[in-house]
């Protein structure tokens, strides 16, 4: 219980990018494609990379909610630690163009993040900033927040890619875990370098 109800509580509290299912109006940008997920790797042509995740990890079976117009949420991990909480990772694809043109991802970042502090009483523990995994370049936040006794723990990373932000939001028990979560994105391969 303490699994799904991890889900609801972030889906509610992220209004810039909430969670899950295709959104049903039309979007000035070109739709993406949700991707496929073989072998541990989750692979999207349309952004034009690939993400291999721990052996453990495999694709969640959550129900999702909807997104607002322009977003599409692109894969859902889940890893078992042996915590009553799962790790969690989210992928999301958020259209610049239909949801906020002119702001920097970075802007993109911390709007999200003061959207978690204020609707999920969160508490950041990494304020948004650049940092390079891999030869990618990514905007980072962390953030913490406490439910039914628990502390949980995120991260929200970014790059913008076609005219889309995506982002990458792991949900962790632990700040170790949320460390080797985020190191996870050492494994992202895109097909051209991202822009800096």
């Amino acid at each position: 219980m303490k699994r799904l109800s991890l889900l609801v509580l972030l889906c509610a509290a992220t209004p810039l990018v909430s969670c899950c299912t295709q959104s049903t109006k039309s979007s000035a940008a070109p739709k993406p494609d949700s991707g496929s997920f073989v072998q541990n790797t989750y692979r999207n042509d349309f952004f034009g990379f690939s993400y291999t995740l721990p052996g453990e990890c495999h694709k969640s079976r959550v129900a999702p909610a909807a997104l607002p117009s322009g977003a599409y949420y692109l894969f859902i991990g889940d890893r078992d630690t042996g915590h009553s909480l799962l790790n969690r990772v989210m992928v999301i694809a958020d259209s610049e163009s239909e949801n906020s043109p002119g702001v920097s991802t970075q802007e993109y970042l911390s709007a999200y993040i003061r959207a978690q502090v204020r609707n999920a009483s969160a508490e950041v523990i990494r304020e948004p900033s650049s940092f390079v995994s891999g030869e990618n370049n990514f905007y980072r936040a962390d953030y913490k927040w406490v439910q039914n006794g628990i502390t949980v723990y995120s991260s929200m990373v970014c790059a913008k890619r076609k005219s889309y932000w995506l982002s990458w939001t792991f949900v962790t028990p632990s700040q170790r875990d949320l460390d080797d979560a985020v190191n996870t994105l050492q494994h992202i391969s895109f097909d051209r370098p991202s822009p800096r």
